[in-house]
């Protein structure tokens, strides 16, 4: 007789027992799935930060501690020093993009020798010249597809003109952005003209165009002066 009442009283807590795990269980997937639509949505609002997904380029140092005028890097890709800087954080609209230009850097560049083939291709000076590098995140407000390039034109105050595909970078940031997409990163544009020194830039982006290459968005001119 014990054994007939002891045996369902086992069944009943085990049911218990697992009812309660798996309600825990519901809950953690619950909230981890929360979590990732959060993660989501605020991807889609707004890109990370540079430092928390910055990816060193092959071609240079890492300039990122690069803050000072005068300052200077050296590692295994070459000899980097700081010649002007301007830190804009300033964000404008072309349509349903928002571009915004973090930092503006014009570097004197010294690579190692084993570079040096790679800068050939963008200049007879690759042994040494200055760039500019232009800091930008991209995000597309849209729930359309958006094609749009953050730089077509890069002028300088010494009257020179750089066009995107001059962008030794190559982070890919122009072209198509997904619907509520988002992208940063760098373009780097080296420039012949270094002398005098350059006083200021001027940035000309694309026109911001739908899936069908209508135009949503007029192209617009920002000029950066350095410190």
């Amino acid at each position: 007789m014990l054994v007939r009442i002891f045996f369902p009283i086992i069944v009943v807590l085990s049911i218990i027992l697992f009812g309660c795990d798996a309600d825990q269980e519901v809950d953690s997937t619950v909230k981890a799935t929360d979590e990732h639509i959060t993660e989501k949505k605020n991807g889609a609002v707004r890109a990370k930060s540079l430092s928390e997904i910055y990816v060193v380029n092959p071609q240079v140092p890492d300039d990122t501690t690069l803050l000072q005028v005068g300052q200077t890097i050296k590692d295994s890709k070459g000899t980097v020093t700081l010649k002007g800087i301007a830190t804009l954080n300033e964000t404008v609209s072309i349509g349903p993009i928002q571009m915004k230009i973090k930092n503006v850097k014009l570097i004197h560049n010294l690579p190692v020798y084993s570079l040096m083939d790679y800068f050939h291709y963008y200049t007879e000076h690759y042994e040494e010249f200055d760039f500019v590098k232009v800091e930008v995140e991209l995000i597309n407000l849209s729930s359309e597809t958006v094609h749009f390039g953050p730089i077509a034109h890069l002028n300088t105050s010494n009257e020179e003109r750089k066009d995107f595909d001059d962008d030794f970078y190559i982070e890919y940031l122009g072209g198509v952005l997904e619907p509520k997409g988002s992208k940063q990163g760098a373009l780097g544009f080296i420039v012949e003209k270094s002398a005098p020194d350059l006083q200021w830039i001027e940035i000309i982006t694309s026109d911001a165009l739908s899936k069908d290459r209508k135009e949503i968005g007029k192209s617009q001119e920002i000029k950066v002066g350095f410190n």
